[in-house]
């Protein structure tokens, strides 16, 4: 289950650069991927997670109970929903 408060990060960029291709790889999640410009149309929306050393193993706690992540083996997996949007043009509104 994603917490409520769960940091949201827009992919953005121009076109054809690998957007949706790093989305897939962050989340993975299968994506229309082609090498030509404008195939993402509808934002691709998920999760990935970052990883970073649990509190618990700096502080040399016997134990850990996140609310907001999951730890595992002494590292925190902290979710972050991704949304991968349309290749952005100069100009274009």
């Amino acid at each position: 289950m994603i917490p409520p408060k769960t940091p949201l990060v827009g992919v953005i960029g121009k076109t054809n650069v690998g957007k949706s291709t790093f989305f897939s790889a962050v989340t993975l999640i299968q994506v229309k991927i082609e090498n030509r410009p404008f195939v993402t149309i509808e934002p691709n929306i998920g999760v990935g997670y970052v990883r970073t050393l649990c509190v618990h193993s700096i502080l040399k706690l016997s134990r850990c109970d996140p609310q907001n992540s999951i730890c595992l083996r002494g590292y925190r997996f902290i979710p972050v929903k991704l949304i991968d949007v349309a290749g952005l043009i100069e100009g274009c509104s």
